[in-house]
């Protein structure tokens, strides 16, 4: 083979190497930057979650006060209503349901699972601390 064709072979693969390493680093610099990416979304993801969380805890929070204040008025109510000798009885608060479902976000390892948890307005701690077992047989009773 000619020398200027050994030479010109010799220059080309230098380039393809060249090529191969510039190539090469431009994945890698990729990857850097797909990774960062993940990173930054997954730690987005997690302050969202605990936002998400937070305002799940707080309405909970919120439904199982509304509930105890209009347990508390009810019964005011009802004072009220057997003092002026009233023939009908009502109640201020009507409860439909006995479960709430209220959005939650669990995280377990890298993965975030949207879901909802449940708020039971009945709980037999308040009704016992309320006094609230009767009344809240005979609103049930009357639901039905």
């Amino acid at each position: 083979m000619p020398q200027n064709v050994m030479s010109a072979l010799n220059q080309l693969q230098d380039e393809v190497a060249k090529v191969e390493q510039a190539l090469l680093e431009l994945k890698q610099k990729k990857q850097e930057v797909l990774q960062h990416q993940l990173s930054t979304g997954i730690e987005s993801l997690s302050i969202q979650a605990h936002k998400v969380n937070d305002l799940a805890n707080c309405l909970e929070s919120e439904i199982l006060n509304f509930k105890e204040t209009a347990v508390e008025i009810n019964n005011l109510y009802h004072n009220l209503q057997t003092s002026s000798n009233s023939q009908t009885v009502t109640n201020i608060l009507d409860i439909k349901n006995l479960d709430f479902s209220i959005p939650t976000v669990i995280t377990n390892q890298s993965q975030f699972i949207l879901t909802a948890k449940t708020v039971n307005v009945h709980q037999q701690m308040n009704m016992k601390k309320l006094g609230l077992i009767d009344e809240i047989s005979s609103s049930q009773k009357s639901a039905t």
